[in-house]
């Protein structure tokens, strides 16, 4: 039956994935037949005049009938025609049209990798046209295609992953071209790509980078909630750090404050008194790692903050119990919360410590009075 789930849900997310591929290609195969329509420019009487068509036999002929073969999807002409072109006029003023036209028939054709060489030349050598943009337009596509899990091909077949040149493209589409709106598609994406790869220290990282760059983007509310997930995903356990805790407790709370409807509809409160109650969990196992080898006034002590900062969790009203065995006056819950306490049975935690006793005798004091908490 679990496996049978398992496989529904590779398959729905290869699906969605595959889906979302089509439509990326349908919008980079657009461009082409765009390009091959005709121009027209506003005239002195403000009234639309149609361009004069260049000189098929000239260089700018020729490359507009190669955008035609493109459109019509001709793609061997248009190749052969582009390639012989690039050959011929190798210093002409259009050559950046060349390039960028070359790349396009390489996306008809479905062969992406070769596409970015084409578009490279453009951003690499021609950095002030107007093509500069366009091609980093272009690559960013063919970089969500890789992302989404298209492959490169090797001898004809779709096998090589293509995942890390999808990650160096969003890296280099935000150094070419910080603060725009294209470095600003490339930076959350980048998160994403990191976030679905599971590589949740990294996700971290680029979430925190894109919300500095880009405090007021549109897409801010989502890097927020990813940002939140992905420190949850980076905590292990009650007996690890929980530095991922902490900080996802703060961005929820700046997540209530800056979209109160969406972090209601994530259950927010609900996330925040889990955290909490794994916080308090980590503090309680790190007073009983001090009761269990007798060093009675570090455990008192421990016990006490649990009572203190997390008065209202399961893990303070076994704390009482704990100081209560110990002899120590109690500061927190009254005796009727005590009373109360059901959340972690005492023989249960005193198992759980001894079955882990071996872990746990190894861990440094240091680690062990960490105010940290457990898996919310």
């Amino acid at each position: 039956m679990c496996d049978q789930g398992w496989t529904n849900r590779l398959t729905f997310r290869w699906a969605a994935a595959t889906t979302w591929a089509c439509k990326a290609l349908l919008v980079l195969m657009s461009i082409a037949p765009a390009q091959a329509q005709d121009k027209f420019r506003l005239g002195d009487d403000d009234q639309w005049k149609k361009q004069q068509s260049a000189d098929p036999e000239s260089p700018a002929g020729q490359l507009q009938t190669a955008r035609r073969e493109l459109a019509a999807g001709e793609l061997n002409d248009a190749a052969d025609r582009t390639d012989d072109w690039i050959e011929r006029y190798p210093n002409h003023p259009l050559l950046v049209e060349a390039h960028l036209l070359r790349g396009d028939i390489h996306v008809a054709e479905r062969d992406y990798f070769k596409s970015l060489y084409e578009y490279e030349k453009v951003i690499r050598g021609y950095p002030a046209s107007e093509q500069f943009h366009t091609a980093l337009e272009r690559e960013f596509e063919v970089a969500r295609l890789f992302a989404a899990g298209m492959k490169r091909r090797l001898w004809g077949m779709r096998v090589l992953p293509a995942g890390e040149e999808a990650e160096e493209i969003f890296i280099r589409i935000q150094e070419r071209s910080p603060g725009s709106q294209i470095g600003e598609k490339a930076s959350i994406a980048l998160g994403d790509y990191y976030f679905n790869e599971g590589e949740m220290d990294t996700a971290l990282e680029a979430y925190n980078l894109f919300l500095l760059n880009y405090p007021r983007s549109n897409f801010r509310e989502r890097a927020l909630l990813r940002l939140i997930q992905a420190s949850l995903a980076t905590f292990k356990g009650p007996r690890f750090d929980s530095t991922g805790l902490i900080e996802a407790a703060q961005r929820l709370r700046q997540f209530q404050q800056e979209f109160p409807a969406s972090a209601e509809r994530v259950g927010a409160e609900a996330l925040l008194v889990r955290i909490e109650e794994s916080l308090a969990l980590k503090t309680y196992f790190a007073a009983q790692w001090y009761q269990q080898r007798n060093e009675r006034v570090s455990a008192v002590y421990m016990y006490h903050r649990v009572v203190k900062d997390y008065p209202d969790t399961g893990a303070a009203r076994e704390a009482i119990r704990r100081l209560r065995e110990l002899g120590t006056p109690i500061d927190g819950p009254t005796a009727a919360d005590d009373a109360k306490a059901g959340d972690i049975s005492p023989d249960a935690a005193k198992s759980d410590t001894d079955k882990n006793g071996t872990d746990s005798a190894t861990q440094d004091k240091s680690d062990a009075t960490e105010d940290s908490g457990g898996q919310p």
